[in-house]
C-alpha cells in the first residue's frame, strides 16, 4: 500500500503542539531551579519547596487512584475549567518566587506549590488524554515538534533578569489556554457511557489492565529514568538551582540536534507506524555514549560528558510518555489514561527524588571526590543497563517464539465495528467504512447499500471527520491495520 501523503498540522493541531511544547519544560532543571532556589537568584541551596511539590504531587496521585472519577470529572469537565486551574498553577509558581524575593509568610509558598502542583497533574491528564483520542494521522510528528519546540521556549531562562523567569511563571497559564481552544475529535455515545460508568468499583480492572502498557520497551525505559536519576543527580551535586551562567552550551547543542533529528523522523515516516524502536536506539545510543565519556573524559571535559548524560535522560522521559500513550491508543482504552498519567508522574517524582535528595546523600557518605567515583559510577551503571536490556531482548525473543502463529485475525467486518464503536461512528457508517475500505467506488458502495451516491459520499464525509482522516487511501490503511491485530 502506497504511504498517505503528509500534511503539515492544520490551526488546531498547532493548539496541540503549542500547548505540549509548554508542558515539556516541566522536566528540566532550568524550570523549578529559576523558582525554587534561595533568594529566586538560581545560586541557592535545593529549599524544601521542591520536597513539598514532589509530596503534593505524590498526594493527588494517591487521592485520584482511590477516587478515579475526580479523573474523569476534570476531563468530562469544560475546558475552560482545566485551563483555569492550569492559570491558578502558574500563580502558584509565581507566589512561590515572590516569598523567597521579598520575605513574605511562608504559608504563601506553602499554598503556591500546593496550587502549582495540582495543576501539574491535571496538565498531564489532559494531554494525555488528548494523545490518546487524537485522530491526526500525524500524530507523532506533532508531538515530536512540540518537543523541538519546547528547546526553543527553554532558551528564555538565558535572559536577563526577571524576563528568564518567563517559562516557570506562564508556561502552563499558555498550556491550558491552548487546551482550551483545541478542538477534540467527538468521543461515542458507548466510549462516553463506560467511562461514567467506571468508577471506584473499576479501579482494580483499570490497574490489571495497566499492566500491558508496561509490557515491553516501557520497563526499559523507566529503569533507565530512575538509575540515569542518580547520575543526574551526582552532576548536578544534589541541587536543582539553575542559573543562566552555568556551562550548558553543550546540553542545548546536543538536544536540540537530537531533538530535531527525532522530528525528522516522525516528518518521513509512516504516520501510522512511527519507528519508536529505532528511534529509542538512537536515545538508548546518547545516554550510553555520555556514561562512557563521564567514564573516560569527565576530568577533562565535564561539561560536554554530563551534558550529553542528562539530554539522553531527558529524551528518555519523552519516550516514556510516548511509548505510554501510544500504548493506550493501541489498546484503544481511554480508561487507562489516569492509570497511565499517573504512573508516568510517579516514575518522575522518584527520579527527581533520587537526583535531588538521594544521589547527594550517597556522594556525602562515600566522601570522595566527583572525579574520583563517578567514572567508575558511570562504567557500572552502563554495564547494568546493557545487561537489562540484553535479558529483556532474550525474554522478548522466547516469548514471540512462544506465542502462536496461527492465532485468527481481527475479519473486517469486526474491525470496522470496532473502530466505530471507539469513534462514534453510526451503524450505517460503519456499513459505509466496511465498503469504501475494501477498495470499492462511491458509486459501488451506493448500489450495494440502495442509497445515491450523494448520501454515501455524505457518510464517507462524516466517517473521514470522526477517524481524522482525509483520503481513501488513509482509510484503508487505518483498517488494513486494525485488521492486522490478532483476536
Amino acid at each position: 500500500m502506497a504511504k498517505s501523503a503528509f500534511r503539515m498540522p492544520s490551526l488546531n493541531e498547532w493548539l496541540f503542539v503549542i500547548g505540549l511544547a509548554c508542558y515539556w519544560p516541566t522536566f528540566r532543571n532550568s524550570f523549578f531551579g529559576l523558582v525554587f532556589s534561595e533568594g529566586g537568584e538560581g545560586l541557592g541551596h535545593l529549599d524544601v519547596e521542591y520536597l513539598l511539590f514532589l509530596g503534593f504531587v505524590a498526594l493527588w496521585c494517591g487521592a485520584c487512584l482511590a477516587r478515579p472519577r475526580l479523573v474523569e470529572a476534570f476531563l468530562a469537565a469544560r475546558r475552560f475549567a482545566v485551563c483555569g486551574l492550569c492559570v491558578l498553577a502558574s500563580v502558584g509558581m509565581s507566589l512561590v518566587y515572590c516569598v523567597d524575593a521579598f520575605d513574605l509568610p511562608w504559608a504563601a509558598s506553602f499554598a503556591g506549590v500546593a496550587f502549582s502542583s495540582a495543576g501539574f497533574v491535571v496538565l498531564t491528564f489532559a494531554w494525555s488524554n488528548e494523545v490518546v483520542r487524537a485522530r491526526s494521522r500525524n500524530l507523532f510528528f506533532d508531538i515530536a515538534l512540540s518537543f523541538l519546540l519546547s528547546f526553543v521556549l527553554s532558551l528564555t531562562s538565558l535572559l536577563p533578569g526577571p524576563f528568564s523567569l518567563a517559562l516557570p511563571f506562564f508556561s502552563w497559564a499558555i498550556s491550558g489556554l491552548a487546551y482550551a481552544a483545541y478542538r477534540a475529535p467527538r468521543i461515542g455515545s458507548k466510549a462516553a457511557s463506560a467511562s461514567a460508568a467506571c468508577g471506584r468499583d473499576g479501579l482494580a480492572a483499570r490497574i490489571g489492565s495497566a499492566r500491558v502498557a508496561l509490557d515491553g520497551i516501557v520497563v526499559l525505559l523507566i529503569a533507565f529514568l530512575v538509575i540515569g536519576a542518580f547520575v543526574r543527580g551526582f552532576l548536578y551535586l544534589g541541587t536543582i538551582a539553575y542559573s543562566p551562567e552555568q556551562t550548558t552550551l553543550s546540553r542545548r547543542v546536543v538536544s536540540f540536534a537530537l531533538s530535531f533529528l527525532v522530528a525528522v523522523v516522525a516528518y518521513r515516516a509512516d504516520s501510522g507506524k512511527p519507528p519508536l524502536f529505532w528511534l529509542w536506539t538512537l536515545v538508548s545510543l546518547v545516554f550510553f555514549s555520555g556514561l562512557f565519556l563521564i567514564a573516560a573524559l569527565y576530568p577533562l571535559m565535564p561539561d560536554l560528558a554530563g551534558g550529553v548524560a542528562i539530554t539522553g535522560r531527558t529524551f528518555v522521559s519523552f519516550f516514556l510518555w510516548v511509548a505510554l500513550a501510544l500504548t493506550v491508543r493501541e489498546r484503544g482504552g481511554h480508561l487507562l489514561v489516569p492509570v497511565v498519567g499517573i504512573l508516568f508522574i510517579m516514575v518522575e517524582c522518584a527520579s527527581g527524588f533520587c537526583s535531588y535528595f538521594l544521589a547527594p546523600e550517597i556522594a556525602r557518605a562515600i566522601g570522595l571526590p566527583m572525579s574520583a567515583y563517578l567514572p567508575f559510577f558511570a562504567l557500572l551503571i552502563a554495564f547494568i543497563l546493557i545487561s537489562s536490556t540484553i535479558v529483556f531482548l532474550a525474554l522478548l525473543a522466547n516469548r514471540r517464539l512462544a506465542e502462536p502463529t496461527d492465532a485468527p485475525r481481527l475479519t473486517r467486518e469486526r474491525a470496522c465495528a470496532a473502530l466505530g464503536e471507539e469513534r462514534g461512528l453510526t451503524a450505517r457508517e460503519v456499513e459505509v467504512m466496511e465498503r469504501f475500505s475494501q477498495g470499492n467506488s462511491l458509486r459501488k458502495v451506493a448500489e450495494t447499500m440502495f442509497i445515491s451516491t450523494s448520501t454515501a459520499q455524505s457518510h464517507v464525509k462524516s466517517v473521514y471527520r470522526k477517524l481524522g482522516i482525509h483520503s481513501k487511501q488513509e482509510l484503508i490503511d487505518l483498517v488494513g491495520d486494525r485488521m492486522g491485530k490478532r483476536m
